[in-house]
């Protein structure tokens, strides 16, 4: 149980490193870009509209290179929570502001 808690744990901080790497982490090299968009399909766990967040157990994203995991992600507005409630199946796209994904639409499936 602790070693598959510390797996997730490692994969989750290693995943949000494909967001927040600047492109020129290493001048001279060459790099690709990082995504400025995403898509991916999951089933929401947990809404927080107040704190103007939600928690998603995704499946892989092969855009940032993400295995499935669970994460928490901002929304970009309320009304992006609009009609969705946990345990829902979802389509979701992630936006990059400031290195940081932020779901900018959902829609139910």
């Amino acid at each position: 149980m602790k070693t598959k808690l510390m797996i997730a744990a490692v994969a989750a901080i290693m995943s949000t490193t494909a967001v927040t790497m600047p492109a020129a982490a290493h001048p001279g090299e060459d790099h690709a870009p990082v995504p400025q968009a995403a898509e991916g399909q999951g089933i929401v766990k947990a809404i927080d509209a107040k704190a103007g967040t939600i928690t998603i157990a995704h499946g892989p994203m092969p855009a940032l290179k993400w295995p499935p995991m669970t994460m928490k992600f901002k929304v970009e507005s309320a009304a992006v929570l609009n009609g969705v409630t946990v345990g829902k199946k979802v389509h979701f796209v992630l936006k990059n502001v400031g290195g940081k994904p932020v779901v900018t639409q959902i829609h139910v499936i």
